[in-house]
């Protein structure tokens, strides 16, 4: 069963859970991190792992991030540490952190200030959760297609062609249907491939705008995607470790569609050169 949480969730999941595990893309400064380094002080088997080789990470500030956050982990008993990939090896970006059973799920980083969704997941739900970049997003594709006449409200941090979800959201609005899409404003800038995907997708119908969040989901109609995987090329071997789900828990629903309906009010709409424009 998914059921919606929050940071505060996770923080009191934190403060009694005897055995918990951590494995995150990044664990900025904030309230998580400050709560698994108590958990760990209190003698909780706390284990953490991070990606020790951020994409797109060229001056190495991420890096640089994960690092200090394992150092202050170490330091407080837990057992902590970089992800240093070996050739073939696949890279972490799911957030996920597991607390005497109960499994909570982030679509960000542990972020401050609730501009994330994080879900809990009980036992006899797990099965169905994807584990993997490919087939989390072959989840929100199958989440996109199965609408029926509804609007179709996606949000991705980044977006890109050659992966199964922005082929099911270019293929709705070939057919007529309505799409609406929100990208962080951070990720496309400077960003020409991920442009002309957002072009193209505008183009055949799409409405595309650009907004500070990062949030990864797709709302259609009485279900929901959410997961921590971009809609970026998914073809990379060995395939990358995310998350993502099905959902028709109303609360969850309820939480995603205020979140779109507040950024897309305030979000700035793509400018694109239409097919048909010589210019």
């Amino acid at each position: 069963m998914t059921t919606l949480a929050s940071t505060e969730g996770v923080l009191r999941a934190l403060r009694s859970a005897r055995d918990i595990t951590c494995a995150s893309y990044a664990l900025p400064p904030g309230p998580v991190l400050d709560g698994l380094a108590s958990a760990a002080r209190r003698g909780a088997h706390v284990v953490v792992r991070l990606e020790g080789t951020p994409y797109d990470d060229a001056a190495g500030g991420l890096q640089r991030a994960n690092a200090a956050a394992v150092a202050a982990l170490r330091s407080a008993g837990a057992d902590a540490r970089l992800l240093q990939r070996a050739p073939g090896e696949a890279s972490l970006h799911a957030k996920a952190i597991a607390a005497d059973g109960a499994l909570y799920l982030d679509d960000c980083n542990w972020p401050r200030g609730g501009c994330d969704t994080i879900v809990r997941e009980d036992a006899s739900s797990r099965a169905r959760i994807a584990t993997t970049k490919r087939a989390a997003l072959a989840s929100e594709a199958r989440t996109i297609a199965a609408a029926s006449r509804a609007c179709v409200d996606i949000e991705s941090e980044s977006i890109g062609a050659y992966n199964s979800a922005f082929a099911a959201i270019d293929a709705r609005a070939k057919r007529g249907g309505r799409v609406r899409l929100l990208v962080s404003a951070r990720d496309l800038r400077g960003n020409a491939k991920e442009r002309a995907a957002l072009t193209k997708l505008a183009n055949d119908g799409v409405q595309v705008r650009s907004c500070p969040a990062s949030e990864k989901f797709a709302l259609a109609g009485a279900r929901a995607w959410l997961g921590s995987a971009n809609a970026t090329a998914a073809f990379t071997t060995p395939d990358q470790i995310d998350w993502g789900l099905q959902t028709r828990a109303n609360q969850v629903i309820a939480h995603l569609r205020s979140h779109f309906d507040q950024r897309w009010i305030k979000a700035t709409p793509l400018r694109t050169i239409k097919q048909n424009d010589s210019r």
